[in-house]
């Protein structure tokens, strides 16, 4: 697994909008935490703002926006202005070679869970997290740890994210991968669904019914991506309660029942405290058994020492 060069201050970032399209507001004030907070250079295409139909532009748009983001010599990252859908429309278009052989860091989240997915698959490690139009909305110490994660801080970011409960105790080292629960299934059965063997699973979503959740874990299992995992880490499930069920119970119960060690209330997701994760390199799931000392936790042991996956 290749690990894209921790970014530095100055660094030019490209700023993309794969998927829909997003409200100026929040889009501005997230490209001021950019170049203030963070202390980068946004750059992006004129037509970044195009709207059609509930897509940030044609998928010709999308893919020549991409296309000169991974091209960009002075780039050394790309930044997704936010999720929502489209990002699948154009996999069939993107050829991870470029970014395999001149690295760079892609950060994003729920609809861009599309594109960790192929990046990951093909061998280059990723970034799941905030969308510019969420950046101005983060809590302090969610953007401390994103700042130290995109520049691969030993700590906070080796010290990974602290979860809120076991789910099933144990200890499991490989590859994080995974994202928009929604994603990973609508990608099952695919060429661009992850390969999941060996590895940490994270899931997260937002908006979807319980029963939806059910549908999208069944078909996951039937699928028979989820038989050789090494464990299991449950973000985010923002939104997902009916008056019959919670989505998070819904979501345990099938993560229990699949016997590999597992935590939940990792704070990634959709809600405001978005702390960033990075997917395809090496983590450490650690779920403590009742007696045992210690938060349930993800630790970011590959990222933050800058190897990747074997």
């Amino acid at each position: 697994m290749i690990l894209p060069p921790a970014l530095r201050p100055g660094d030019v970032v490209r700023v993309i909008a794969p998927a829909s399209p997003f409200d100026p507001e929040p889009f501005e004030r997230g490209l001021e935490v950019l170049s203030r907070r963070l202390g980068l250079e946004p750059r992006m295409r004129d037509d970044v703002a195009a709207r059609w139909r509930y897509l940030a532009g044609d998928d010709a748009r999308r893919i020549t926006e991409w296309r000169e983001a991974v091209a960009d010599p002075e780039a050394r990252a790309i930044f997704c202005a936010r999720g929502g859908y489209g990002a699948m429309r154009l996999l069939p278009a993107i050829d991870p070679a470029p970014l395999l052989a001149r690295p760079k860091l892609l950060l994003g989240f729920s609809d861009i869970t599309a594109l960790h997915a192929q990046l990951n698959r093909a061998g280059l490690a990723t970034v799941h997290g905030p969308g510019v139009t969420q950046l101005s909305r983060l809590p302090e110490e969610a953007l401390v740890h994103l700042d130290a994660l995109l520049r691969r801080s030993a700590s906070p970011a080796g010290a990974g994210l602290a979860g809120g409960a076991t789910v099933r105790a144990g200890r499991a080292t490989g590859p994080l991968l995974g994202g928009s629960l929604t994603l990973l299934s609508h990608l099952a059965g695919t060429p661009y669904a992850p390969r999941l063997a060996g590895a940490i699973l994270l899931l997260e979503d937002v908006g979807e019914k319980p029963y939806r959740l059910d549908r999208y874990l069944t078909h996951l299992a039937l699928t028979g991506a989820l038989r050789e995992l090494a464990g299991v880490a449950i973000g985010q499930l923002t939104g997902c309660d009916d008056a019959n069920a919670h989505g998070a119970d819904v979501v345990r119960d099938a993560v229990l029942a699949l016997g590999v060690p597992a935590i939940e209330g990792v704070p990634c997701g959709h809600e405001d405290a978005n702390f960033a994760v990075p997917l395809g390199a090496r983590a450490t799931l650690v779920a403590p058994a009742p007696g045992e000392s210690g938060a349930p936790r993800l630790v970011f042991d590959g990222w933050a020492e800058g190897r990747g996956v074997a």
